[in-house]
């Protein structure tokens, strides 16, 4: 595993070989646009099976899945805001990026986007609060010039 600081609140843990330094480049961009300079955060470039294990001892699933976020319960850590982790899954991010005829850097940056709101407080249990959190990471996306992924979609 290699550490990659992107400042002294914010680590980029890079698990697995596969993931590109084109990856960790848009990972950055990702953590600007989301202004998190002042907050904690742990990023894992992970594969699916790191994942699939972390899945089924937290969320009870024993399979592989895009993207897992752990926010902090405490939510403070040495004087900052520690929001928690996020752990991505090479092989499923690789695989639904295929499908969906989606550039995977661009697929990656969603989904990171999507883990960040999470730790944030967002959710998507309801139909409201899908909304919110899809128009947000609309938001997000379009200032790092990714396009709407929801736009073959209603919005919920």
């Amino acid at each position: 595993m290699r550490l990659i600081s992107f400042n002294s609140n914010i680590i980029i843990n890079l698990f697995e070989p596969r993931w590109s330094r084109k990856s960790t480049s848009m990972a950055r961009k990702v953590l600007n646009v989301c202004n998190l300079r002042r907050k904690g955060i742990s990023i894992t470039l992970s594969n699916d099976k790191q994942v699939k294990k972390l899945n089924y001892r937290w969320k009870g699933k024993n399979k592989p899945t895009n993207v897992l976020s752990f926010p902090n319960e405490e939510k403070f850590f040495k004087n900052s805001c520690y929001l928690g982790d996020i752990i991505l899954a090479y092989e499923t991010l690789k695989k639904e990026a295929n499908q969906g005829n989606i550039l995977f850097s661009n697929h990656m940056s969603h989904l990171l986007v999507h883990g960040i709101l999470h730790l944030k407080g967002y959710s998507h249990e309801n139909k409201s609060e899908e909304r919110i959190m899809q128009t947000e990471e609309i938001r997000i996306l379009k200032i790092l010039n990714i396009n709407n992924p929801y736009k073959n979609q209603r919005l919920a």
